[in-house]
């Protein structure tokens, strides 16, 4: 490929090309309208007989008949519309016509007449042709990736990304990302008194979490790191005598990729001062969340009322707000930390019957009922296969039963008792536990283990939860609470249910099996880890507790959760040097916090004032408004699985006079 572009570039500087045919490229006339201005307004255009220049891309390839040929444009938006040339038309547009290929960029003058439509045309007008221009022609690949745009666009040749982006989809999608980033600046400085701070890309190397990417620099062992967020920029701000910042920040993970996840990626970033409760972050918050669907996306957000139904908020400082849902709550009702909401599977907990016994870690029994999920009368003979699928560690498969018949309603444990995953703590009554799980044939269930305090997550019913979910679309859905009206029937998928999750714990133990194949994961509690970063404040009711029990310690912090996606998370922080000194030293045993920390513990030092902030994945939160599960979708230009930007072919290697420069020799990976 390198190859024939070197050819190719040769070959166009070895001779200047003709004077008069490029520079008309450069000489054309600017669009009078868009596409969809002229069909908005189609009648004064047609009555009035207004001349219309258009500009854009040649959508389908030109049809050229004796006495009409007609071709397609795409304009700027994205809209499409056909244009048509008759045996009247001048012979340069009819010769500019049979010349065209899809792709090409034009300009098209004429005027907007009445169109006859064929079965499933939409569009009620076109353009006669009265003048057309190339502007720049496409090379052989556009023709050969005709088929394919028109299809299915999103498989496309990474490489062809340019070609991706003109389609509709991805029009829509990045314009919709850029009003949504104008939206949240007018929220916040409106309506916030916010202020836009820009925090350097050029930081140091700390642990947050995932590994960084390294920037050398031309002195010896001197390496910058890319942030993997503004986080304590943000916090020496709010030494800085600054109330509210914010930012649309780039952060950078060098982690596994997947298609919500992206090496380099966007936030909403914003930190208060001068914060005594969660609350006032959250409301700020909200408001940017709901103005966006609001505005945006132009639906309600729904969330969970006391008695379990969905119930809409609004922004309005008296009305109803997004619900809060404790993080060991979660676990033990859904399995994970950010759990789907509109679906009101939960889980049953067994432990006043039963002990889980094959891992004296895991000893809490509980259950998830799919109810009613198949007719009796089929009798499937295994549960679906997506239910069953396995999470990281060999034992931790959720055992699945089908309930066919009255009677196994009443005897599925015994098999489990059997099997010794299980025994009956002495005290089973079949009646009390056919009442908690009210089994009917045609149900399924799903049984596992979890501990007391879940560090698994999602738990194995948590996942069983998702794949169910999926499986059974629309099933199962929380009702909808409309003044007195209950509603059970809705389309899911167009519904957005939000959440916070709080009062997480501040540290968990480090996990120490590292091999999959191992039947249940394995935590060391003499070593500890913050649950989400170093800097969170703990409950004040749990502060003594960092000293004696640190794993019983809450934090105070905060994630938003939307249709099973945390959006963002956030936290009061540590603003007393003495304190974040002893977390670092005391909990975490971070040896060389001075060299890694220092200047933060200096700037809270002088006089920094309580803070508290949130960051919101920003790439994610308008994949969610567009409808579409990956970020790709909407970032011009994303890396793919392996981390490669295929339109610019990075990364790449570096001649080695450039690595001297930076101290850094390369090792051959094949010795």
């Amino acid at each position: 490929m390198y190859q024939t572009l070197a050819r190719t570039s040769r070959r166009y500087l070895s001779k200047l090309p003709d004077k008069t045919s490029t520079l008309a490229k450069f000489n054309f006339p600017l669009a009078t309208s868009t596409i969809k201005s002229v069909t908005e307004n189609i009648h004064e255009f047609i009555n009035h007989k207004q001349k219309v220049t258009l500009n854009g891309h040649i959508h389908r390839k030109a049809r050229i008949r004796p006495t009409l040929s007609f071709g397609f444009l795409r304009d700027c938006n994205g809209e499409v519309v056909q244009f048509v040339a008759n045996a009247a038309t001048n012979d340069k547009v009819m010769d500019t016509m049979k010349k065209l290929t899809v792709e090409e960029s034009v300009s098209i003058t004429g005027f907007a007449q009445q169109k006859q439509l064929r079965k499933g045309e939409t569009e009620s007008w076109e353009l006669a042709l009265e003048d057309i221009q190339i502007l720049n022609s496409s090379n052989i690949d556009a023709p050969r990736l005709e088929k394919l745009k028109q299809a299915r666009p999103e498989d496309l040749p990474p490489q062809f990304r340019y070609l991706q982006l003109r389609t509709p989809f991805y029009q829509n999608a990045l314009r919709v990302r850029s009003k949504i980033a104008q939206l949240i600046r007018k929220v916040l400085v409106d309506g916030h008194d916010f202020v836009e701070i820009e925090t350097p890309l050029l930081f140091k190397s700390t642990p947050e979490g995932a590994r960084e990417f390294l920037v050398p620099t031309r002195s010896p062992n001197q390496f910058y790191a890319l942030p993997q967020s503004p986080q304590q920029y943000k916090q020496i701000l709010m030494s800085s005598g600054f109330t509210k910042y914010f930012q649309i920040a780039k952060c950078f993970r060098d982690e596994d990729l997947r298609s919500d996840r992206q090496p380099e990626f966007t936030q909403v970033d914003l930190e208060m001062s001068f914060v005594n409760s969660s609350d006032q972050v959250m409301r700020v918050v909200e408001d940017v969340v709901l103005s966006i669907w609001g505005k945006i996306k132009q639906t309600s957000m729904y969330t969970l009322n006391e008695s379990g139904e969905l119930v809409e908020t609004e922004s309005d400082a008296n009305a109803t707000r997004l619900s809060k849902l404790d993080y060991l709550t979660a676990l033990q009702k859904y399995g994970i930390d950010k759990p789907d909401l509109r679906s009101k599977i939960s889980f049953e907990s067994l432990e006043d019957f039963f002990v889980a016994t094959e891992n004296n870690d895991f000893p809490v029994v509980e259950a998830c009922v799919l109810r009613g999920a198949f007719d009796p009368k089929l009798q499937p003979s295994k549960p679906p296969k997506s239910l069953t699928s396995e999470l990281n560690y060999s034992r931790r498969r959720p055992y699945v039963f089908i309930i066919k018949s009255e009677n196994d309603t009443k005897t599925w444990y015994e098999q489990l008792v059997k099997k010794g995953f299980m025994r009956n703590k002495g005290n089973l009554s079949e009646d009390n536990l056919c009442r908690r799980l009210s089994l009917n044939p045609g149900d399924i269930l799903a049984v596992s283990s979890r501990s007391h305090l879940p560090y698994e997550n999602p738990t194995p019913l948590g996942k069983f939860r998702q794949l169910a979910i999926l499986e059974f679309p629309g099933k199962w859905q929380r009702p909808i609470r409309r003044g007195n009206d209950l509603v059970d029937s809705y389309n899911s998928d167009e519904t957005v249910v939000g959440t916070w999750v709080v009062d997480f714990p501040l540290f968990n133990p480090v996990e120490v099996s590292e091999d999959t194949n191992a039947p249940y994961p394995k935590y060391d509690k003499s070593q500890l880890e913050s649950t989400h970063h170093p800097f969170t404040m703990c409950k004040s009711e749990d502060y003594n507790l960092l000293e004696t029990a640190p794993l019983k310690v809450k934090g105070e912090h905060y994630d938003l959760v939307v249709n099973g996606v945390e959006v963002g998370g956030g936290s009061r922080r540590i603003h007393d040097a003495a304190l974040q000194q002893y977390i670092f030293e005391e909990v975490l045993h971070v040896k060389n916090y001075q060299q890694l920390f220092g200047h933060l513990l200096k700037a809270l030092s002088m006089g920094c004032p309580p803070h508290a902030g949130l960051a919101m994945g920003f790439d994610r939160l308008c994949a969610m408004v567009v409808g579409t599960s990956s970020i790709k979708d909407v970032i011009a230009f994303p890396k793919n699985q392996s981390g490669s930007d295929r339109v610019v072919e990075s990364p790449t290697t570096v001649d080695e006079k450039t690595l001297n420069e930076y101290f850094i020799t390369t090792i051959d990976s094949c010795k």
